[in-house]
């Protein structure tokens, strides 16, 4: 990596875990001594795996965020053990499962949804995550599974228009969303899928946010029936921060990322952080992947504090390594799904449920509210 001067180059080889090479050192093709400065609860002379000459196929979702995790995973990476990272994608869960399982993937490592690890690692197409090589313990327990490591946390928030509402008039909850006469006017969710409509509904509705599951799906349907007629279903992430963008709606749901990017963009628009509910996005190897030494190193790089900041000061995605924390930029870090004080304003979805449930209850929900 040309930008990165030799400082630089020896603190990101200190990053790589020293369990890591002491379990691989017969697969690597050499090992480094790296000098540095003890960062991170690192020790200084740690030992840096070579993969020179090896190839590693990183694939992602494209765009920015890919641009992002390019320049704070997988340059830095490439640049302290010598591997060469090909980027492909965008991600296709069908494309993904089909590696997994021919069991002889192209890709070593994915960025797959919560959703799709949940599913798919039922049906044995990843490898299982060496969590002798990657710090488990470093990472928020909710945040990591036994075949995929969090990398990212995105949230689901309340939305609303700072020019129509200020700091200590606006939506507070979920139920100040639903009122439609404290709050008049158009407000937006996601039209696409009941996961998140139907905990917001029932949020709004007086259920906690620790009681919500199993979801009371006749309950969350009946409160939505008293808005409807109110709300613009937004299709896409693109499509929803361009709503509050236009003036269409004032009000309602919209992912954290995509309010702090229109903020940016010099929209009207902040975010309300009770009943947030949160997803995470994983690293995980397809089964047969040809490079999974080194992908168990990249993913552990990865999980470091230090590359988990540079993600988040690039795209406003929030860390799954709670030390990263302070590394943000101060500016950033309200935005945030994963900052202390916003995390435990909100729950995790619960991906197990809606894997058992969203077949059926999506149906409901095109025929019913969609229809």
């Amino acid at each position: 990596m040309d930008s990165m001067n030799e400082r630089e180059l020896n603190f990101v080889k200190n990053v790589i875990s020293r369990r890591f090479l002491l379990r691989g050192a017969g697969a690597a093709t050499g090992l480094a001594l790296v000098s540095g400065q003890r960062r991170f609860g690192l020790a200084q002379d740690t030992p840096t795996a070579s993969f020179e000459g090896r190839q590693m196929t990183f694939a992602s979702w494209g765009g920015a965020y890919q641009d992002a995790q390019k320049k704070a995973y997988c340059d830095p990476f490439a640049a302290a053990t010598g591997v060469t990272i090909l980027q492909d994608g965008p991600v296709d869960d069908a494309k993904t499962r089909a590696m997994g399982e021919s069991g002889a993937s192209t890709w070593d490592v994915v960025d797959v949804t919560d959703s799709f690890l949940y599913n798919a690692s039922q049906d044995g197409i990843f490898e299982p995550i060496d969590y002798s090589v990657v710090d488990r313990a470093a990472l928020i327990p909710e945040y990591t599974h036994d075949f995929g490591v969090g990398t990212i946390v995105w949230s689901n928030n309340i939305g609303y228009n700072t020019e129509t509402y200020d700091a200590e008039n606006h939506p507070m909850n979920w139920a100040d969303v639903f009122d439609l006469e404290k709050f008049p006017g158009r407000r937006t969710f996601p039209g696409n899928t009941p996961d998140v409509n139907l905990e917001v509904a029932l949020m709004a509705d007086g259920v906690p946010m620790d009681e919500l599951y199993p979801l009371d799906i006749d309950r969350a349907f009946a409160k939505f029936d008293t808005i409807k007629d109110e709300v613009i279903w937004w299709e896409t992430n693109s499509q929803s921060q361009q709503l509050f963008i236009d003036g269409e709606v004032n009000l309602g749901l919209i992912l954290n990322g995509r309010a702090y990017d229109a903020a940016k963009q010099g929209a009207p628009i902040a975010v309300e952080w009770n009943g947030n509910i949160q997803s995470v996005d994983y690293f995980v190897v397809p089964k047969g992947a040809a490079n999974v030494d080194v992908a168990m190193a990249f993913i552990q790089f990865a999980s470091q504090p230090e590359q988990q900041a540079i993600m988040a000061n690039e795209i406003a995605y929030a860390p799954t390594n709670p030390e990263a924390i302070p590394l943000i930029d101060p500016e950033i870090v309200p935005w945030l799904s994963t900052a202390p004080e916003n995390r435990e304003k909100g729950i995790l979805i619960n991906v197990d449920y809606w894997q058992e449930n969203l077949q059926t209850v999506g149906q409901r929900w095109t025929q019913g509210l969609m229809s």
